[in-house]
């Protein structure tokens, strides 16, 4: 039930010490026990402290960070604090994290819950959900299906990220088909784009074809799989199969018979196809955005043979793109609709939502042991809370069409030689940068407008093989309002000021 105010109901309700020596502290030669043979429960923590960080970096802590040099302190609103090389700075985050703080960073009311739980149960994660319930875990539920436009009668599992929600909608259509006919039960191939990113376990990155880092030395075939081209309303650059950068400029019917061609040769068996996914917006591939027209097209061909259709909203639900879900802006039905990142603030947590007759039925069947857990859940009640009581979605959508989307546009006017094209919907755009020249995608020369940007306070993260992506919190600062500053506006000016900076310090366009 939801108050008046929008608010969804209000849900019914140490340090660990260990004495195991951690065994890469023992092999690297440091100290962490006692005179006793204990370790000291500050002992981690100082010691730790003592040994640089570069060590650290380089010889115990795998990571793929932006740049080395760069350390996350704190956040506020739109801002982060960061330390780089030593020094600390203030950034506006055009990334909102990669998507998970559609909220901001710091929010008052997501701290006030999480104190709340902690002061209501002495054991803050309890008992796997998927084992015992929780009330915070069923209240979330059923908000999800309250608020996901599905036709059908919908159910929720939870998941604790991105991927493992994509993996459970994969097994749930699985699952589906063993309910089916006996000609239905032997689909087992999925049908996914290229661009696209849908996690890196290994039946998610099955569907991921977005950078061929990604893939490479891994198998890609957890199932039989196809990709597809992306049914973007705008020309775009992506990576194929191989790995060879490719020019897409289709019409709107283009695509749909491209699927069909491959379906008369063979290249795809339809009969044998259980499930296709889409992004609405491709995040990590680009910021590519469907057309209207030819996604309905490949759904409704897709739907007319028996394939289930799932749309993963990881990035793109929530808010951002001006709506609650970005498939609402194109008026399709789907069965299957995976959500994550923001949903719980950046807390692991993810849940997948679909039409309950595809549902499991027997216990065991799935499961995740830290999935739907008290913290999370109550974390993502708020989430939700804050989006419908404050209208987040429409602001993201005002944002987008009356201040970022100009804004783009204008700079794509301003400079020819190097933007290619802009494009986005909401509060979730990117700019494509090129050689108008040579027709080739300049990589080179977003790596330095983003490097310009950092120098002038903005992070900017790239998307794709040339493109930036622009996707800062709902709650971002504009100018319009008497609250906060104007973040947004910051954005756009230092987005324009570090395109001349690499145009002056880069001789060829690249």
């Amino acid at each position: 039930m939801r108050r008046s105010d929008g608010n969804f109901l209000t849900p019914r309700h140490p340090p660990l010490e260990s004495g195991i020596v951690n065994p890469l502290f023992l092999k690297k030669g440091v100290d962490m026990s006692n005179a006793n043979g204990m370790v000291n429960k500050a002992d981690f923590s100082e010691k730790a402290e003592k040994i640089a960080r570069n060590i650290k970096q380089d010889r115990y802590a795998f990571t793929t960070v932006i740049d080395p040099n760069l350390v996350w302190l704190d956040g506020k609103g739109s801002r982060i604090s960061i330390s780089e090389n030593g020094q600390r700075r203030s950034l506006v985050d055009a990334s909102a994290g990669v998507c998970t703080k559609n909220l901001g960073y710091g929010n008052e009311r997501i701290k006030k819950v999480i104190r709340q739980v902690l002061m209501n149960q002495k054991e803050v994660f309890g008992y796997p959900f998927h084992d015992m319930e929780n009330d915070y875990a069923l209240d979330l539920a059923w908000a999800l299906t309250e608020l996901t436009p599905i036709k059908a009668e919908r159910e929720v599992v939870f998941a604790n990220s991105g991927a493992e929600g994509v993996e459970a909608a994969v097994k749930l259509c699985y699952n589906a088909r063993s309910k089916s006919s006996r000609r239905n039960r032997n689909r087992k191939d999925f049908i996914a784009c290229y661009g696209a990113f849908h996690g890196r376990t290994l039946g998610a990155l099955s569907l991921t074809c977005s950078k061929p880092i990604q893939r490479e030395n891994y198998p890609t075939n957890a199932f039989t799989n196809y990709h597809i081209h992306f049914p973007a309303n705008h020309p775009y650059f992506v990576y194929d199969d191989s790995g060879d950068v490719q020019f897409i400029d289709y019409g709107a019917s283009e695509y749909l018979e491209e699927v069909k061609l491959a379906c008369r040769k063979g290249k795809i068996d339809i009969d044998s196809v259980n499930a296709v996914i889409f992004e609405m917006i491709q995040g990590e591939g680009g910021i590519n955005v469907a057309s209207r027209e030819a996604l309905q097209d490949l759904v409704r061909f897709f739907r007319s043979n028996g394939v289930y259709v799932i749309v993963d909203e990881i990035q793109t639900g929530l808010g951002r793109t001006g709506k609650m879900f970005a498939f609402e802006h194109f008026n399709i039905d789907p069965d299957v609709v995976v959500i994550s990142k923001s949903l719980a603030y950046g807390f692991p947590f993810s849940a997948v939502v679909y039409d309950a007759k595809m549902g499991w039925t027997q216990k065991g069947q799935q499961s995740s042991t830290f999935a739907g857990s008290p913290l999370g859940s109550a974390i993502a009640l708020e989430v939700l809370s804050q989006l419908t009581s404050e209208n987040l979605p429409q602001r993201a959508y005002d944002l987008g069409e009356r201040v970022l989307g100009p804004a783009l546009r204008t700079i794509a006017q301003d400079y020819p030689d190097v933007v290619h094209n802009v494009r986005g919907m909401g509060l979730m755009h990117g700019i494509e940068f090129w050689n108008p020249n040579t027709r080739k995608p300049a990589r080179h020369f977003r790596d330095e407008v983003v490097l310009q940007a950092r120098k002038l306070g903005v992070l900017f993260l790239d998307a794709g093989i040339s493109t930036i992506r622009i996707t800062p919190p709902l709650t971002i600062g504009s100018g319009s309002e008497d609250k906060g500053g104007n973040e947004l506006g910051t954005i756009i000016k230092v987005l324009t000021e570090s395109i001349r900076a690499a145009r002056r310090s880069m001789k060829r366009i690249q």
